[in-house]
């Protein structure tokens, strides 16, 4: 396209020049870029197109109006009828879609018209007519039958991969139009913003590899202003961040309900979900399946560490591991507590009433009266024959009947002893009386 632009350009210059002309003819005629054939234009959307044209007339006709207009869809497309009009030197049959987008070179016999930011809608077959006149006669019409075919490239990407695409895969994605077009440089685009450190590709081919999860996304490629439809470039993994959220917490209270969720990053998503629980360094029971794994009651038994493992066509892996810690019920707490301070308050009571009463017990003491205590005198005899004393009145009056002097009595038994007890017949060893002296 871009050799046949400038080959437009040159003929358009060459027509612009001053002197072209078609004098002396006597003919009515439009010429084309191929003039023997329908000129065809392949283009990239939001790119410029230039229609070259030249017609001629007889010498003694004067040209009133010049015109390109391309054919409605249902109706002929050989120019014989008039269409949807693209430029009108007089300005009154302009289509809106083009207003603002043409340029038309009139100078001589030149009809060339430049169309510029081509959209798909553009695509499609473009005439040239003019109208002309001798005097005051009617004007005649005369349209280029072969006219110019004009077509808007379409850009579509394809992935080299036909299977599922998975990480540390090479790919590459190639770019095509449907139209012929030379080497050009290509733009790429991934979520719709320009790929980092990729300004243009030669050959509309660009290598991805080796893939992670962060390479999925939708790209497209670009030519000009055309843009290809995006494809999504879908990279797999197995599982992987997997973790156990807990519900509503790690701590729970014994009776309560309790929720465990496993959570991971993986694409496709994971099938399988098992849960279980460790019972030794490198032991641990499995308790079921499922994303989640519920204890509608939950006991002191169930404390401990859990994990689950989650699995998809690609691998698997195993979470962290989370830990349970079963409290008793608050009811039971609160009654513990009421418990203890009922104890604790009963002791105090106790103690108290203990220490009051022993208070007034020695306050009693305190108030008896104080009697004199008797006086012991001590008298020892080791002789075994009969001891007797003399009871003698002590010459000094008694004063107090009460008190009396007793003399302690210590009889130390002979070694026969135990041989006179069991003989009740014989005699004492020792008899002992003490004197009682009235003071």
């Amino acid at each position: 396209m871009h050799c046949q632009y400038i080959l437009q350009l040159s003929l358009l210059t060459l027509l612009s020049l001053p002197g072209t002309h078609f004098s002396g003819t006597q003919t009515w005629s439009v010429w084309y870029h191929d003039r023997d054939r329908t000129t065809v234009i392949c283009a990239s959307k939001g790119s410029s197109v230039v229609f070259a044209c030249t017609y001629s007339y007889p010498d003694t006709m004067e040209v009133r109006r010049k015109i390109w207009f391309t054919p409605r869809g249902k109706t002929k497309q050989d120019g014989s009828q008039q269409g949807d009009g693209v430029f009108n030197t007089s300005g009154l049959t302009n289509k809106t879609r083009y207003s603002g987008r043409t340029e038309f070179y009139d100078q001589g016999n030149n009809c060339t018209l430049k169309l510029n930011n081509v959209t798909e809608d553009d695509s499609g077959r473009f005439f040239f007519r003019f109208e002309a006149n001798k005097h005051k006669q009617a004007p005649q019409g005369y349209t280029g039958p072969l006219g110019v075919a004009l077509t808007i490239s379409v850009l579509s990407l394809k992935l080299n991969e036909n299977g599922p695409v998975k990480e540390r895969d090479h790919v590459t994605l190639a770019c095509t139009s449907t139209c012929n077009l030379p080497q050009m440089e290509f733009l790429w685009f991934k979520d719709g913003c320009p790929l980092p450190g990729v300004s243009g590709v030669l050959g509309g081919q660009y290598p991805l590899g080796p893939l992670s999860s962060n390479d999925t996304g939708c790209y497209s490629c670009g030519l000009g202003q055309g843009m290809s439809t995006p494809i999504l470039l879908d990279v797999r993994y197995a599982p992987r961040n997997v973790s156990v959220q807990v519900s509503p917490s790690p701590e729970v209270v014994k009776g309560s309900r309790l929720t465990l969720t496993c959570n991971n990053n993986a694409n496709p998503a994971a099938e399988t979900y098992t849960w279980f629980q460790r019972t030794g360094t490198l032991t641990s029971l499995r308790l079921g399946m499922g994303k989640e794994h519920t204890f509608k009651e939950i006991d002191s038994d169930d404390s401990g560490l859990y994990f689950c493992m989650a699995q998809n066509a690609l691998g698997s892996q195993n979470s962290t591991e989370l830990e349970l810690k079963v409290k008793e019920s608050a009811h039971l707490m609160v009654f513990l507590a009421a418990f203890g301070a009922l104890f604790l308050v009963t002791a105090v009571i106790v103690v108290l009433y203990i220490y009051i009463k022993r208070r007034k017990w020695n306050r009693a003491e305190k108030k008896l009266p104080t009697k004199p205590v008797p006086q012991l005198q001590k008298a020892t005899f080791s002789r075994p024959e009969d001891i007797y004393e003399n009871m003698r009145r002590s010459a000094k009056p008694i004063t107090d009947p009460d008190v009396m002097n007793y003399t302690e009595l210590n009889i130390r038994p002979a070694p026969s002893h135990r041989r006179q007890l069991n003989n009740k017949a014989e005699d004492d060893d020792a008899v002992v009386y003490s004197q009682l002296q009235t003071q």
